[in-house]
């Protein structure tokens, strides 16, 4: 008899560590922020501009990280990015106590050395994982140089910015998305 209540207590114990262990699990938050839709309201250059974003991720936990969407040597060209939707900027999890910054930068190409890309606009997106709970802020991020208008058009789902840098305009939805 205590046999069988000793292994029914370390069968129970098992159990409930393991529920504990998964419970531990689900506080990471996998998480994707997506380029909801743009509307080019004018271009820099004459017939139209190449167009890319530039996504660098800031991390208390890993390392920071840069990535281009679509990866060089693709671009969008101006007059066919009111088709994109949903495009996917980031994608990934965010540790239990993680605080991850993204900078979603929309920049035209161009031809370097000679000739530079050119930042058209900038929005930010503060991401914490806060005991599994994913906590969202959205702003403006700040350059020490700064050729580039951004206004943020705020209380808005999804999240809105004109960007108004390099002699172009663009109107640029962003979501953020739990899975």
């Amino acid at each position: 008899m205590r046999l069988c209540k000793f292994v029914g207590f370390v069968v129970s114990m098992c159990l409930f560590s393991g529920f504990l262990f998964a419970k531990e699990i689900q506080k990471d938050i996998q998480v994707v922020v997506k380029m909801v839709g743009i509307t080019v309201e004018k271009t820099a250059d004459k017939g139209e501009d190449d167009l890319f974003f530039n996504i660098t991720q800031y991390s208390n936990l890993k390392g920071d990280r840069e990535n281009r969407i679509p990866e060089y040597p693709k671009h969008w060209l101006s007059k066919q990015v009111s088709s994109l939707k949903n495009v996917v900027l980031w994608d990934g999890k965010i540790e239990k106590g993680e605080s991850l910054k993204l900078v979603l930068s929309l920049m035209e190409q161009d031809f370097p050395p000679w000739d530079p890309d050119d930042a058209i606009g900038a929005a930010e997106v503060n991401l914490l994982n806060q005991n599994g709970r994913l906590k969202i802020q959205w702003g403006v991020p700040k350059f020490e140089k700064n050729n580039q208008e951004v206004e943020m058009l705020k209380g808005g789902v999804p999240q809105r910015y004109i960007f108004k840098g390099a002699g172009s305009r663009y109107d640029v939805a962003f979501s953020v998305e739990q899975k």
